[in-house]
């Protein structure tokens, strides 16, 4: 079940006392950023607004006002926008960056039908459990039609593809038989979610899917500790594969791009 009170409080200890570095540099802590910046930089606009769901520590954030867009960042906890807001002006973009406390869950103090293009990364929407239909509602109110969502989540054969090369067959059983696993922490547990699944959630919103990627990893966990050469390559490979169609849904994250009908 999804307990705002226990990821609010996960994610200001982890805005404490996890954010170090920049993800701008090729090292094995940033390989995620690195693989959404790929995707990004294949379909986010020039100019106009974006919504930025789950912020975090604003990678995406600034990386998208740098490219021109007046973004609105929102996240649950108030220690990673305060990150936000130190990255943001240290790479000169905090005049293109608004900060907003919000849970997606729940409707959104921003206004409706007026992005172009709205992005929840990393797992955002599988973060909210039980309460993804709510979130996915809630992020796709925000766009106005013919604007863009970019959702990545947690992978339903994509997880249980890991568990089972790493041998752990309760969290690979547990996975297949409820969709949700502990990801991030033992205090709640992320929703999984299949190609078709994702595509049928969206279409009820009057989404369309203009594409879906995964890589063979798509998350780069298994680079973290390498050398940069190590994770430079591995981000080779993962670029080159991405969104090879044998590979949907086996790669540990799922991105989809959806463009609001109506």
């Amino acid at each position: 079940m999804y307990d705002q009170a226990a990821i609010r409080e996960l994610f200001e200890k982890w805005g404490h006392e996890e954010i170090e570095g920049d993800p701008g540099e090729t090292t094995s802590r940033w390989a995620v950023p690195h693989i959404n910046h790929i995707i990004l930089d294949r379909w986010l606009p020039r100019e106009g607004s974006a919504l930025d769901a789950g912020c975090g520590c604003g990678v995406e954030s600034v990386r998208m006002a740098g490219r021109g867009l007046i973004v609105t960042a929102v996240d649950i906890s108030t220690s990673l926008l305060e990150h936000s807001r130190e990255r943001a002006e240290k790479a000169g973009v905090a005049d293109r960056i608004r900060l907003v406390r919000a849970d997606i869950t729940e409707p959104l103090p921003i206004p409706k039908n007026s992005f172009a293009v709205c992005i929840a990364m990393t797992g955002v929407v599988s973060h909210t459990g039980d309460r993804y239909r709510d979130a996915i509602a809630n992020l796709v109110a925000c766009v106005r039609p013919g604007g863009l969502i970019i959702l990545g989540v947690a992978s339903y054969y994509g997880k249980i593809r890991q568990y089972l090369s790493e041998g752990r067959l309760d969290d690979a059983e547990h996975v297949a038989d409820t969709r949700f696993t502990h990801t991030v922490s033992d205090t709640f547990e992320d929703r999984c979610f299949t190609p078709q699944e994702l595509t049928d959630i969206l279409d009820a919103r009057n989404c369309r899917i203009v594409a879906m990627f995964t890589a063979p990893t798509i998350g780069a966990y298994g680079y973290v500790g390498e050398s940069d050469e190590v994770v430079r390559r591995g981000l080779a490979l993962e670029e080159r594969f991405l969104g090879t169609p044998e590979l949907l849904g086996v790669g540990e994250q799922l991105i989809a791009v959806s463009e609001k009908t109506t």
